[in-house]
């Protein structure tokens, strides 16, 4: 489980997670600082805990190095610097995570934008220096994949809430009007944040040059419209000619991965895809699978979509096994989804979540919830709906879910295929009751 500080890696491991995730929450794979790090570790290890725990922590999400050139545009340093300054940052998370909560610690590297050949060197690197340095000789390297369905997101990209979530998270960059995506920052003003999670504007609609001096744009923009970020496509990389992520890019990444030596990798989504609703797992088409996906809302409406099929989950689980490698799945993973997958795809090693266990930060004193990424906490109530049957995993619905229209059949037709498995309901906090 992705954790932020030490009382949510304290709920996690008191939830039954086995691995708690090091992670700044506003970004996919987002940088963390290491006394955060070391935080984080001291209190795992001060907690109790019936089963081993391990520790995991990424080195950011690419590794890619620019300089700027004398017309401004990025160019690419060296491909020495560029693998160096990889392999410095995970000699850097190693030691912040350290041995004492567990002698295998777990890097995370994300390769999105990266050739293979590129991200080969990059991992292969990595995995040479870790195990060339003595105290870190046993942590193991985890290459991270972020799966994409272009289809979906050019349809989802432009919706109100998804363009006010990417503001918060800074995942835009200044145009021209005529720019086809393009809008006014302005409009979207009252989602920018500060550090802390504080409105910097308020209702309050800024002019170009307020929004320069708050840094929410660069000095030399001359207009207040921005377009968002877009993800990186597999086949400008030489992973795949398709526009999602199929056999061909799971194939592509698990054997550049085992060819570098690494031991483990996770298939995830990246923060422009989970902000707007689209996770790796597909519930849709699926003989096996109760699709509940449809009835997984936001407050607009916006039902949850997914990637994978079942079938390429299947695929990416027995192809990471016959290369000796571990497979992880990410990417914004629901307890409905987990549930069925730890039951039908048994061999599956690990699932990783965050906003799946995390729930509105509750004031102690006006007990007032929080909506932003940057308040929303992990909660161990939720933690449960994550894990496998075999640590007492169960079923967690999301607010709202068990009272829509047709979902409460195909929730009946799941609990009747597994009666083992416990169902709760879970309000806006985190607090569960029985499913009724």
């Amino acid at each position: 489980m992705s954790v932020f500080d030490p009382q949510e890696a304290r709920e996690a491991v008191l939830g039954g997670a086995r691995i708690i995730d090091s992670e700044d929450p506003r970004s996919a794979l987002g940088t963390i600082k290491p006394r955060r790090i070391m935080d984080i570790a001291d209190a795992v290890l001060a907690v109790r805990r019936a089963l081993p725990v391990q520790l995991s922590t990424n080195i950011g999400e690419d590794q890619l190095l620019y300089r700027r050139a004398e017309n401004g545009l990025a160019l690419p340093k060296s491909a020495y610097e560029q693998v160096g300054k990889a392999a410095q940052a995970a000699l850097g998370v190693a030691l912040a995570m350290g041995t004492r909560v567990h002698p295998c610690g777990i890097v995370k590297v994300g390769l999105d934008g990266m050739r293979i050949g590129e991200l080969s060197d990059v991992l292969g690197e990595i995995t040479a220096t870790l195990r060339r340095t003595e105290r870190l000789s046993h942590t193991r390297v985890m290459s991270v994949l972020f799966a994409q369905d272009l289809d979906l997101w050019d349809a989802r990209k432009t919706l109100p809430q998804v363009r006010r979530a990417l503001v918060g998270l800074r995942e835009y960059y200044p145009c021209d009007p005529d720019v086809p995506g393009a809008f006014d920052l302005a409009e979207y003003a009252d989602a920018l944040l500060d550090e802390a999670g504080r409105p910097l504007f308020g209702e309050r609609r800024p002019v170009l040059a307020e929004l320069t001096a708050s840094a929410a744009l660069p000095a030399e923009a001359r207009t207040t419209f921005v377009a968002v970020n877009e993800p990186f496509a597999h086949r400008r990389y030489g992973i795949t000619e398709a526009r999602r992520t199929d056999r061909a890019a799971i194939a592509a990444m698990v054997e550049a991965s085992a060819a570098a030596g690494a031991d483990s990798i996770m298939i995830d989504t990246s923060i422009l895809l989970k902000v707007a609703r689209i996770g790796l797992v597909s519930t849709a088409g699926s003989a096996e699978l109760a699709d509940l996906d449809p009835y997984d809302t936001d407050r607009h409406g916006l039902p949850r979509a997914g990637i994978l099929s079942l079938e390429e989950i299947r695929f990416f689980v027995e192809l990471c096994h016959s290369h000796g490698l571990e497979a992880n799945l990410a990417g914004s993973v629901q307890s409905h989804q987990a549930q069925q997958l730890w039951r039908i795809v048994p061999d599956l090693d690990q699932v990783s979540a965050r906003g799946g266990v995390s729930a509105l930060a509750r004031d102690p004193y006006g007990a007032t919830g929080r909506g932003t990424r940057h308040d929303r906490t992990v909660r161990r109530s939720l933690v449960g709906g994550l894990v496998p049957p075999e640590q007492g995993g169960y079923l967690v619905l999301p607010p709202g879910m068990a009272e829509a229209p047709g979902a409460r059949d195909a929730v009946a037709l799941l609990l009747k295929q597994y009666p083992d498995l416990e169902a709760y309901r879970s309000d806006a906090y985190g607090v569960l009751s029985p499913l009724g």
